[in-house]
């Protein structure tokens, strides 16, 4: 996923995204925080909703974090580690990031198809 223009961003500024993966679209953000490009799937995981309600806000400079809108859980920019608000200790879906010129190309890798039990019974 390439976002044009993206690596400008100044400290706390985010850009929404959409991707494709399960069979369906799903949402995500790119975060510029300390000079640095962090991707996470926009999905919280305390209860399966977009955290920033549409609105394209996910970062509150008051508390130096990632805000869920919904229900107030703070993660930390630089980790996506929940340490406040319902869903303390798990943490938002990570994507990795490369700068290319002025673009950040975001990383999202294919799903992992996972079998349950013995494949032959």
């Amino acid at each position: 996923m390439r976002l044009t223009g993206a690596a400008g961003m100044a400290h706390g500024e985010a850009q929404a995204f959409s991707f494709y993966r399960y069979g369906g679209e799903h949402a995500g953000f790119l975060l510029c925080y300390e000079g640095r490009f962090l991707a996470y799937a926009n999905n919280c995981p305390h209860w399966n909703v977009d955290l920033d309600l549409g609105m394209g806000r996910f970062f509150d400079p008051r508390f130096d974090a990632i805000v869920c809108r919904n229900h107030g859980a703070l993660f930390t920019p630089a980790t996506g580690l929940c340490r406040a608000g319902p869903c303390v200790g798990a943490s938002l879906e990570r994507f990795s990031t490369v700068v290319e010129g002025s673009d950040v190309v975001v990383y999202i890798p294919a799903p992992t198809l996972m079998w349950r039990g013995d494949p032959g019974s």
